[in-house]
């Protein structure tokens, strides 16, 4: 079977649609399906920085002509599954791919987050938030085959702890460090900021910045990490999974990342930024598996700090986010996304 990604990542728009779509790609390769990404040349460059990148990579060369470019490649390549992330990607868009793709009998799947784009035209829909089946897909898609919820969640290989790995990873005795990572591009340079307020609020404690290839201001965060004793910057990192298990908080964006740090029982602190990020992250704040503060509005970074330092030092309340996270992460979600595929494109005959 050959599954094509039609997906975006970048300094502008971020890498979290990019990377849930190569961690499901990574399943993908492991189950023997052929994989190709379909992207313009500058997600094509946060592509080359990954160790872990999987799939062949066919870049769109014009904008104007993009849906020709899909429907050609598609045919030439006999594409059976094309799979669309992103919410750049208009109604419009999405309605003539659909033309496209029943033309030729590929299964069209459009991976959502909050049901807010209009209509998908989508054959399969995946959405892999908690809060995803009150959304009321059944509605605005009634012909579409839904994969909702938190069986549907997408992990890298990494967050898929052995029996051995979770019993370590549910002792708050063994996690030591403080972590902030914020997303893929952080304009913002938000980590600077928190790096350099933590260290100064817990100067023996070991602090690592974690972020992704399409940040911005890499060489000033490494050149605070080099002078401060106590923090480590982890610029692009390609696994994180062993800096999240050692860490006692994780200081969190509000996109994937939260899911990534439930699998590994890790406490977060999440910070909403976006408002396709508030449904999301205030269902994990509900159901206990972590803290979520909303700063759309704005939050000053001490703040952030204030609230974060009390967070650290209760121990009680991290205790029930790692007891919370063991007993409710799921992480099987691209098997279940897999069988869900297949089937729907065996009765759909496609």
């Amino acid at each position: 079977m050959h599954i094509a990604f039609r997906v975006e990542g970048n300094s502008q728009i971020g890498l979290g649609h990019l990377m849930r779509c190569l961690a499901l790609a990574q399943h993908g390769v492991q189950k023997g399906y052929q994989i190709s990404f379909l992207m313009t040349s500058l997600s094509y460059e946060q592509a080359l920085n990954r160790s872990d990148w999987v799939g062949e990579v066919s870049l769109l060369e014009n904008a104007q002509n993009e849906l020709d470019e899909l429907e050609r490649f598609c045919l030439r390549n006999k594409v059976d599954v094309l799979i669309l992330d992103g919410y750049q990607f208009t109604c419009a868009y999405r309605c003539e791919l659909a033309k496209i793709l029943k033309a030729q009998s590929v299964l069209f799947v459009a991976i959502d987050d909050n049901n807010d784009l209009g209509r998908l035209y989508a054959d399969c829909i995946i959405n892999p938030n908690s809060h995803a089946s009150s959304l009321n897909y059944h509605q605005t898609e009634s012909y579409a085959h839904c994969c909702l919820g938190d069986s549907f969640r997408i992990l890298r290989g990494e967050f898929h702890l052995t029996p051995k790995q979770q019993s370590e990873a549910i002792r708050l005795d063994n996690r030591s460090a403080l972590t902030i990572i914020l997303g893929g591009a952080d304009t913002t340079n938000l980590s600077y900021e928190l790096a350099a307020k933590f260290s100064d609020a817990l100067p023996r404690i070991p602090i690592n910045v974690i972020t992704g290839g399409a940040f911005p201001h890499a060489t000033q965060l490494s050149k605070f990490a080099d002078e401060t004793i106590n923090v480590t910057h982890w610029h692009n990192a390609q696994q994180v999974s062993d800096i999240f298990l050692v860490s006692r908080l994780v200081i969190s964006a509000g996109g994937a990342t939260q899911y990534e740090l439930q699998a590994l029982y890790t406490p977060a602190m999440l910070l909403v930024v976006a408002d396709n990020q508030f449904q999301a992250c205030m269902q994990s704040h509900n159901t206990g598996k972590a803290v979520a503060l909303d700063t759309r509005n704005g939050m000053e970074s001490c703040d952030i700090v204030k609230q974060g330092l009390s967070l650290w030092h209760d121990e009680m309340k991290l205790k029930a986010i790692m007891n919370a996270n063991a007993t409710q992460a799921n992480i099987n979600g691209a098997d279940n996304i897999f069988s869900a595929v297949i089937k729907l494109k065996s009765s759909l005959g496609k």
